[in-house]
This record gives C-alpha cells, structure tokens and sequence, in this order.
C-alpha cells in the first residue's frame, strides 16, 4: 500500500471518528441531564454513595466492595451528586469507544470508526452510563490495555491492566491473559510491571490500614454464594439482550471469522494476531468463561447479573466490526461493499427504537423506577414533618441516602439494624426512624414487617406504595413504610 495514501485514509478515518464520537458524547450527555433513572437500585446506588462520602471518609477508598481505584476517580465527580457521576461514566464510554476505533485501527479493519458507533448502539451499555456501577470503568481499563498493546506500547499496557483488579475483581482473571500474552510476544522485561497495581495498593493499605495483606484478607465474595447457582448457558443467551440483535449477528460473524484465522498460516504470522487472539478474543471468552463456571457453580457470590458483561462491549464493537467486515465481502464492487457496511450502521442505531425487548424503553430505562418513586415520596413526607427529616435514619434500601441526604457512613446518622436473638431490633436510639422497603429491609437486614408493627418499641408513622410493574399493577408492589421508635 502507498504510505502517503495510507495516511490520508487514517486522517479520513480519525476525522470521522471524531466527529462521531462527539456527537454520540454530546447525545449521552443531554440524556445525563434528561434521564431519571440510576440503572439499578442497589449496587450502582451503593457505588456512588461510596464515592460521594469518601471525602467525609477516607476509608471508603480502601473498601473492597466498593472497588479502591472506581472510588478514587470516581470520588471527585460525585461530589456534584449522581448528575457528576453519570457525567463521570459518559466520559468514560467516550473514551472507551475512542479505544475500540484505535484498536480497529490498527487492526486496519474497513471503516474503523464503526466501532465508536457500535459501542454506543449496544442498548444496555448506553443505559449504564447513567449508573454508579464499576462495568464502564473496568471496560475503560481493559479496551485500554489492548489500545496499547496494539499500538506497540507492551509497558503501559501491562502496567495499565495491574489496576483492573481495583475496579472488579476478575481483572486477576485477566491479567493472566497479559502474562501469556507478553510470554508469547518475549516481552519479558515488562512481565514484573503486571503486579504493579498490587504492590502500589498495597503499599498504601500498608499505611493506611496497617494490614500489608489487606487486598486478599478483606475479600468480600464468599467462596460459596449466597445466592444459590443458575444454567451453564446463562451469560451466552444473554448476550442478544445486552448487545442488541444487530450486533450480536455482527459479533457471531466475527468470532467465527477469528476461528478460521487461526487455521490459516498466512494470517497467523500477521504482526498482530497474537494479540488480537489473546487480548481481544482472549479477554472476551476468558470474562465470559469465568463468570458462566461462577454462576453455575456458586462460586463468589455470583448473583448471575447479565450486566457484567458490559465490560466486554468495546472489544466486543471490534469483534462486531470484524464480522461487518466479512459480511461486506459478499459485495461485488467497493461502492456495494461500503453499502453492506452503512447498512448495518445504520440498522444498529434503528434497532435502538425498534420497541424490542432488548432494545431502549423510555418508561423502563430512563424514567425513575417505582421503587425509587416511592422513596422520594417519602423523602417529601420527611422534609414537611417536623424535624423528622433530621433524625438517625436507619434503613436498608440504598437509594433513601440519596433522596433523604442521610449519611450512610456515619453511625450517628445511620444507625445499623442489628437484631437480637429474639429478631427484635436494639441499635436504634429513642426518635430515631426506621425506613423499611419490601425487599432489602427483610432480604438484606432480615427486618420483617410483622415483628415492626408488633413490637411497641415502634410507631408507624407513614407509608406508601406503588405498583412494582406498571405496566401490570395487578403483579406486585413496592411499599415504603416509616416507623418512629417511641420508647
């Protein structure tokens, strides 16, 4: 190829990869602003929270729950509320999608800049950019690695993939990928910077908590999971309702496409298909591998959750764009083969409003969910009562911290619900409040409503509920109850 036109292509291709990424941002962004909803109730709630209050307390950046590394970058934004942390993760989808093109790129894979709009029409990734969860930023750390290792910086990219374990805790999954990887390559000088995350958080730990062991010895997964085990196809089939029906077509053609590469000598001795492999293909089935043996065996408190493999949706956009460029092939002519290819384009961003399933929903994915509606509610109720809205609130349900202001790290504020033997509550002061929510109070706490409303410690003083569905209200609902201890 001529190198003169082949850095005119590149700067055609940057161009429009920039100019798509900044529309596809500016579009995120508005919706930040527009979007009611958190993503989920629960974890991505408790993440914020974590941020948010690390300021106030230090600790939270060595928790391992709340994942050290998420909380330190993600700290600063927070303090805005959950609007900084959704602008937070739209910056980090941003830069994730910008990596899956560079990675494209340098795989020279026709119209790389498909693979910025391809991060973006994956429906549930564009939802969890309106969350507080760690996906967006260990797919950030992740197509990052693979950016740099793609573009002949083999240091920075295993020095970079040592800190994905302080995001997730699969990241020691994956970065024995890189060990491989950098085994296979004769890398070896940059082998030992794989484990500089770990000693540098340890260090840390060191000081800060005392315990040089901290990483492992707060471990807060359970070999065994609470939560029970699930098929062994489980995370496979939800693959469609993540991506999208358009790119998962587009990612089988690419996997399968990848499989007969690697029975072709000629394609094998390519500069970088050791790390293509391995760093994309790699990462994708060694991810997914885990968390299907996790589930099926329930192991680490596997809870099943299908959102975890968001973390995957920018190689997977690679992966996809591969498989765009096979199915282009079938034209006759450039100018049908470019048709192929804008047609799938365009049909990835129509599948987006196409009412399935598994694409976006107004009411389901950018609305505030009723559970959360009803805690507002409550917040509202609060704030008109006397000085209720000030008193010790000890609750649960994560999202009342947001609604309410509360605390949850301060014990003054927040008060533990610890039970006794008898199943009675002792923590709460005298005119503290009790927030109990039909799920987490008696799921979380094991706090049940008919030992609330028969222990005379306790006054109810307000409640109320709304349908969990609305679209069938006959179903189930979700109720928000305040209890005042009187005496």
């Amino acid at each position: 190829m001529n190198p003169t036109a082949a850095l005119s292509d590149t700067r055609v291709s940057d161009r429009r990869a920039q100019l798509l990424l900044a529309g596809c941002f500016l579009i995120s962004v508005v919706m930040a602003f527009i979007t009611k909803g958190t993503y989920d109730s629960g974890d991505s709630v408790k993440h914020y929270l974590f941020a948010h209050y690390a300021f106030q307390n230090p600790l939270n950046y060595f928790d391992s729950w709340a994942k050290p590394l998420f909380t330190l970058l993600a700290s600063g934004p927070a303090q805005a509320g959950f609007i900084g942390m959704k602008l937070f993760q739209c910056t980090v989808v941003a830069t994730s999608a910008w990596c899956a093109y560079v990675i494209a790129r340098a795989l020279r894979l026709p119209m790389p800049e498909l693979a910025v709009l391809f991060c973006y029409t994956a429906p549930d990734y564009f939802i969890i950019q309106y969350s507080g969860l760690t996906e967006p930023l260990f797919g950030l750390v992740l197509v990052a690695s693979v950016a740099l290792a793609m573009t002949g910086r083999p240091g920075w990219s295993a020095a970079l993939i040592s800190f994905l374990p302080f995001v997730r805790s699969e990241g020691f999954i994956l970065i024995g990928i890189w060990v491989v990887y950098l085994a296979w390559k004769r890398q070896w000088r940059f082998l030992p910077l794989v484990v500089l995350g770990y000693v540098l958080f340890t260090i840390a730990g060191a000081i800060v908590l005392g315990e040089p062991g901290w990483v492992f010895g707060r471990n807060p997964y359970a070999t065994i999971s609470v939560y029970g085990h699930g098929d062994w196809p489980h995370f496979v089939k939800s693959l469609p309702g993540l991506l999208g029906w358009v790119l998962s077509v587009l990612v089988a053609v690419g996997g399968l496409r990848m499989l007969r590469d690697c029975l072709r000598p000629e394609r094998r001795q390519e500069p970088l298909f050791s790390a293509e492999l391995l760093l994309v293909y790699g990462s994708i089935t060694v991810f997914i591998a885990a968390h299907t043996i996790f589930w099926a065996k329930g192991l680490f408190n596997s809870f099943g959750l299908t959102r975890v493999l968001d973390v995957t949706t920018p190689l997977f956009a690679v992966v996809a764009l591969n498989g765009l460029a096979a199915l282009a092939l079938l034209g006759r002519s450039p100018q049908a083969q470019r048709r192929i290819q804008l047609g799938f384009a365009v049909a990835a961003v129509l599948f987006l409003f196409s009412g399935a399933r598994n694409a976006l929903r107004w009411q389901r994915d950018f609305t505030l969910p009723p559970d959360q509606l009803v805690v507002e509610q409550a917040a509202a109720w609060l704030r008109q009562t006397d000085d209720l809205a000030w008193r010790p609130m000890a609750y649960e349900f994560p999202y009342v911290a947001v609604a309410t202001g509360n605390n949850p790290f301060s014990p003054q504020m927040h008060p533990g619900l610890g039970l006794n033997q008898n199943g009675q509550l002792e923590s709460l002061p005298v005119g503290a409040l009790l927030i109990w929510d039909d799920w987490y109070a008696p799921t979380e706490a094991h706090v049940k409503l008919n030992n609330m409303r028969t222990d005379a410690r306790y006054r109810e003083r307000w409640q109320t509920a709304l349908p969990r569905h609305p679209e069938r209200p006959e179903r189930d609902t979700t109720r928000i109850i305040i209890f005042e201890r009187v005496r």
